[in-house]
C-alpha cells in the first residue's frame, strides 16, 4: 500500500491560522447524519465544503485551502485537477469508534488529508495502517484505498481537511 506522511507540512503561522479558524465559534460547520457511509447513521459529524463540482463553495477557500495546495506542490506533488476540498469536525466520543470503510469518490483520484489539531483519533488505511491525528501533518494516498475515520476521546473536537484530486 502506497502512502506518504509529511510532518510539519505548513509553516507554523499557516498551521496555527488553519487550526484557529476551524476551531473558532465563527466558522460555519454543517451537520452530516452519517460517517463514511449512509449506513453508519448512529453517529454524526460536521463538514464544510470548500470546493466541489468545479466550484469554490466557501469564502474560506483562499485562506485555508490555497496554502495547503501551495505547500503540497512545493513538496513536489502535483494537483492536475481539484475534485473536492472539505473540512471535517468530529466530536469527542467515549471510545475510539471506527467509521465504515469507504473511498471518497468512485473515479480514480488521490487523497490529501491534513490534520489541523492533535488528538488521539486517527485514520485507518485498509484496516492495517494507523495514521495518527497530529497537528500540521499531511498524509497522501491513492483514493482507491479503503479508509475510515476513528474518533477521538481526549479533545472536544477533531478537525481535518480532506482534499481529493487528480
Amino acid at each position: 500500500m502506497n502512502y506518504t506522511i509529511i510532518e510539519n507540512f505548513l509553516p507554523l503561522d499557516d498551521s496555527d491560522k488553519i487550526e484557529n479558524t476551524l476551531m473558532s465559534n465563527e466558522f460555519p460547520w454543517f451537520y452530516v447524519n452519517s460517517i463514511g457511509s449512509e449506513e453508519d447513521n448512529k453517529r454524526f459529524y460536521f463538514s464544510h465544503i470548500f470546493y466541489h463540482n468545479n466550484l469554490i463553495n466557501s469564502s474560506y477557500f483562499y485562506n485555508l485551502i490555497s496554502p495547503i495546495i501551495y505547500y503540497f506542490e512545493k513538496n513536489n506533488f502535483k494537483i492536475n485537477k481539484l475534485i473536492r476540498a472539505k473540512g471535517n469536525l468530529f466530536v469527542k466520543e467515549n471510545k475510539n469508534f471506527k467509521s465504515f470503510n469507504h473511498v471518497d469518490a468512485e473515479e480514480k483520484h488521490f487523497v490529501l488529508l491534513y490534520y489541523a489539531n492533535t488528538n488521539n483519533g486517527y485514520t485507518l488505511l485498509n484496516d492495517k495502517v494507523k495514521i495518527p491525528s497530529i497537528k500540521n501533518t499531511a498524509v497522501v494516498f491513492d483514493g482507491s484505498i479503503q479508509h475510515r475515520a476513528v474518533s477521538q476521546t481526549d479533545t472536544k473536537i477533531r478537525t481535518n481537511i480532506n482534499i481529493n484530486y487528480l
